[in-house]
């Protein structure tokens, strides 16, 4: 211990002391926290992607935003340098059954800390532990899952965690610039407060059709949606059917009493009443429901009747109607139940090009799986062309004639959609049912190349493409002539 070990201890604040550490406002910049870009986002609309592609520099763009904004400016929105559609590349990256991003080779989930890298070549993303691992340090340049060679410059840095001055909003060419692209499309979402919030396709049509003409004639026929107008049409032309026929007869002969209304008829079996006079046996009533079935409602396979905790109420009103024949005795009624399937069903098609295999969503959409499947085993895709392919869209098949107007259900008629919003039309491989309007559905169907969310809650998506995507993208490059169709099979 020195002497002077306590010189330097006053007792008051030195001016050094004060400039540097005390005193008020400093000369010094005050480092403004920043805000990076997740890799799963957009560069230029900072929302998450559906079709990604990328520049050599790594930044990372939606395909649909990107392209209108190089035709715009013909900028780079991130660096500022001249860019041109030619210098995008597509990248494909790869989900687990959590719908995570992950490294297809090692499995590992991708974070904001992870080193992500994409060989330029192909368009694979993977994390750079196992580019590092497997190609770099063993020296073998062979593209991991298509054994494609490339070569060191072929790799680019989609996130780097050590690199923390790379993709800041702030630094953005088209956010300093203040460069946007107003479009149709983002001119509809300012203007409507609903456009991204997923509803079901009846709930966004009943929406649109408030204070239309449409909606005052609803409301002046009672209300209800397709179901209850089928109904009341129907029961209203079994009651009309019925007065002509009176009519016909004697005027002296007296009429027996109606037991049902118009009303009572057509809402016979809405939600709200009992299942005993929901299923009463009057043949206004059956004859309704028979008509509402021919309009549609096609009954599954796999539905089966049932006995119910109700009665048919035939006892009840013979004992307090005189127009009703006497029933003694009670018995219950049987209601129809579909025994749906809680399980994914899987299907592996065929092709010229390789085979294509299928997740079948037959927990979600049982009728339209059923309908696949039926078709599938019975061989009626059997030795059909895809009659339609579009690129960048999709491809579409399944109609014996191979003109786009043929093919029909198991059923014989057209069955209806089911449509939800767990199933979108939302990236490449979605398996989707084809239609000429709502409820339409035969045998055709399609296979997206890309997302098309334009077609949500409009065409039922019963599937996905699990297995030999690289044959759909030699399915792509076939050429078409001007009406779209194949020219080779």
């Amino acid at each position: 211990m020195g002497k002077k070990q306590h010189s330097k201890d006053r007792m008051f604040i030195t001016a050094t002391e004060w400039a540097t550490e005390w005193g008020g406002a400093k000369n010094r910049e005050a480092i403004a926290p920043f805000q990076r870009l997740p890799f799963y986002c957009c560069a230029l609309t900072f929302l998450p992607f559906e079709d990604p592609v990328c520049t050599a520099d790594g930044s990372v763009f939606d395909l649909m935003s990107i392209i209108p904004y190089i035709k715009k400016f013909g900028k780079h929105p991130v660096t500022g340098g001249a860019l041109k559609q030619e210098d995008l590349i597509p990248l494909t990256f790869h989900k687990n059954t959590d719908g995570e991003f992950q490294c297809p080779v090692l499995n590992k989930v991708f974070t904001e800390f992870t080193h992500i890298v994409a060989v330029k070549t192909t368009g694979n993303v993977f994390c750079y532990e196992a580019i590092q691992e497997l190609n770099v340090k063993p020296k073998n340049w062979k593209e991991l899952l298509t054994d494609e060679p490339f070569a060191r410059k072929d790799l680019i840095t989609i996130q780097n965690p050590n690199a923390l001055d790379t993709k800041v909003l702030g630094q953005f060419d088209h956010v300093r610039q203040g460069l946007k692209l107003d479009d149709e499309e983002l001119q509809r979402m300012k203007d409507d407060p609903t456009y991204n919030i997923n509803v079901a396709g009846d709930l966004k049509q009943m929406m649109k059709e408030l204070g239309t003409e449409k909606g005052k004639l609803a409301f002046l026929h009672g209300g209800g949606g397709q179901k209850a107008q089928k109904e009341r049409a129907a029961a209203l032309a079994v009651l009309l059917a019925k007065e002509e026929k009176s009519d016909s007869k004697s005027s002296k002969e007296p009429k027996p009493p109606q037991p049902f209304s118009v009303v009572d008829a057509a809402s016979a079996s809405v939600h709200g009443r009992s299942a005993a006079a929901a299923k009463s046996g009057t043949a206004e009533k059956t004859a309704a429901r028979i008509a509402m079935h021919r309009a549609g409602d096609r009954d599954p396979i796999n539905a089966k009747l049932v006995k119910s905790r109700y009665t048919t109420g035939a006892a009840s009103r013979s004992f307090t109607s005189t127009s009703y024949d006497p029933v003694t005795k009670n018995e219950f009624e049987y209601v129809k139940v579909e025994r749906n399937p809680k399980k994914k069903g899987y299907v592996q098609l065929h092709t010229t090009h390789g085979d294509l295999n299928l997740e079948l969503h037959c927990d979600i959409t049982p009728r339209t799986c059923e309908n696949f499947l039926t078709h599938c085993e019975n061989g009626y895709y059997n030795g059909l062309i895809f009659h339609r392919s579009i690129k960048n869209f999709m491809i579409q098949g399944g109609d014996p004639t191979g003109t786009g107007s043929g093919g029909e259900s198991i059923w014989g008629q057209p069955f209806k959609d089911e449509l939800n919003s767990k199933l979108l039309h939302s990236g490449r491989g979605v398996v989707s049912m084809a239609n000429s309007g709502p409820h339409t559905n035969g045998s055709q169907f399609f296979i997206l190349y890309k997302s098309a969310a334009h077609l949500n809650f409009k065409h039922t998506v019963f599937g996905m493409v699990v297995g030999g995507l690289h044959n759909l993208s030699a399915m792509e490059k076939v050429p078409v002539d001007d009406d779209d169709r194949p020219l080779r099979k």
